[in-house]
């Protein structure tokens, strides 16, 4: 561990420490707030105001993506070798200058600039935040408060996108300036309250290094080898990023550009943000109705809801890219919405079931490459496909990738007790 003087103080700066599990909690209702303020209205901000194309609000979106893919393992190594509460620190201000450069220009290379630097910080607050507050407060003490966390963002989210809706009312890029500044004040203020009394570098056999990507995908594919669900679960995440990549970013554009315009009840950037406010809330109550009416100690029961969501997917897409009119698109596109809430910690749970312990924090992180995988190589090719053949076709096409991952899900519906088997080493 480095000797530096300005690692080893109380805090980054001199401040006042703040309680390790209440700090994480305000975190929480923060970064929620933040990211809904500033995202609230980023579609609307991308296709009316800075008026990108489908091929470039794709392309924008790809760039987001492969950032965190690439710099996921070496911001690891900086969390493990150098300290946690830095690489927290540091994701923080970087996702805030991501947001500002997004907001600074409306141009194509100034949002897609601000996406790749949104991603990086990304990579260095993924893993390092929960990993810190392990190391404080210990593995029983953090448990209670890894879904208390999921809860206040939640409740940060839903306020923070009314306080953007409000923004962007008058002015749709201050939502991302907004949120940006709320980031890089948050990780400002974490320089003076957040401890590092814990942290200890990961012994060299267990350090994340440069070889790590391609250890993990060799050790994912013998595990997938031994077990055909996980091949399911890969395949499966693979479809969902590929299609997912074209209606998160062309959904907007379809709605303003294949309708006339929005409906003229209101001013378009307060009636596109109350779609969003829909959109989340809806998602919330969909993920907890559904939680509520499924056995999650039944591999069958939980596929029944993934293949539940896929075909509601598949059909409210088709639905929204079909839509004579601007009311069914935006049935269309709410209930999709509700749907892929539903479809990702459903699916964690599904192929979770049957892992054996050697190898399940290896093949989750997998389906996490996939999913970023699919995104990566969809985006470009639904981008183009738009280009050629117009907006409602890419997301058509995009709907109908998912079909083979209901047929997946059907086959390996019920995770078998010979699927159970440990993986190689």
């Amino acid at each position: 561990m480095p000797s530096s003087h300005w690692l080893r103080r109380p805090t980054l700066l001199p401040g006042r420490p703040s309680d390790p599990a209440r700090l994480y909690l305000r975190l929480a209702g923060l970064s929620g707030f933040a990211n809904a303020a500033g995202l609230v209205l980023y579609a609307y901000y991308a296709v009316r105001v800075a008026g990108l194309s489908p091929l470039e609000l794709v392309l924008a979106g790809t760039v987001l993506e492969l950032a965190a893919f690439l710099f996921e393992i070496p911001t690891g190594v900086v969390a493990d070798l150098i300290s946690r509460r830095l690489s927290v620190v540091v994701g923080y201000v970087l996702v805030g200058v991501g947001f500002l450069v997004m907001g600074a220009a409306p141009t194509f290379l100034a949002i897609a600039g601000g996406q790749f630097v949104w991603g990086v910080g990304f990579t260095f607050i993924s893993g390092a935040r929960e990993a810190w507050l392990a190391d404080e407060v210990g593995d029983d003490a953090a448990g209670p408060l890894y879904p208390a966390f999921a809860r206040r963002r939640q409740v940060g989210a839903l306020l923070g996108g009314f306080v953007g809706v409000g923004i962007g009312w008058w002015w749709a890029a201050g939502t991302l300036l907004t949120g940006g500044v709320l980031y890089a004040a948050a990780g400002v203020y974490l320089m003076f309250v957040m401890t590092e009394r814990g942290f200890a570098p990961a012994p060299r056999e267990g350090r994340a290094n440069w070889r790590t990507p391609f250890e993990q995908a060799s050790a994912g594919l013998r595990a997938a080898r031994a077990r055909p669900v996980v091949v399911t679960a890969l395949l499966t995440t693979l479809l969902m990023g590929a299609s997912s990549e074209s209606f998160d970013r062309l959904w907007g554009f379809h709605l303003i550009n294949s309708f006339d315009g929005l409906p003229d009840v209101m001013p378009e950037a307060l009636f596109f943000g109350l779609v969003q406010l829909v959109a989340q809330l809806g998602s919330i109550a969909a993920l907890r109705i559904a939680q509520s009416r499924t056995d999650f100690n039944s591999s069958s029961s939980v596929a029944v809801g993934l293949i539940g969501s896929n075909v509601v997917i598949i059909a409210t897409m088709i639905l929204f890219a079909g839509a004579p009119a601007f009311a069914i698109a935006l049935v269309g596109a709410w209930i999709t919405f509700w749907a892929r809430a539903i479809e990702e910690p459903f699916a964690t749970a599904w192929v979770n079931r049957g892992l054996p312990s050697a190898t399940r924090a290896t093949v989750l992180s997998t389906m996490g490459q996939s999913n970023a995988l699919g995104q990566i190589a969809g985006g470009p090719l639904f981008g183009l496909l738009a280009a050629a053949a117009g907006v409602r076709i890419s997301i058509a096409v995009a709907a109908l990738v998912l079909v083979p991952a209901v047929a997946l899900y059907w086959k390996h519906r019920v995770v078998t007790p010979d699927e159970a088997v440990e993986a190689p080493a």
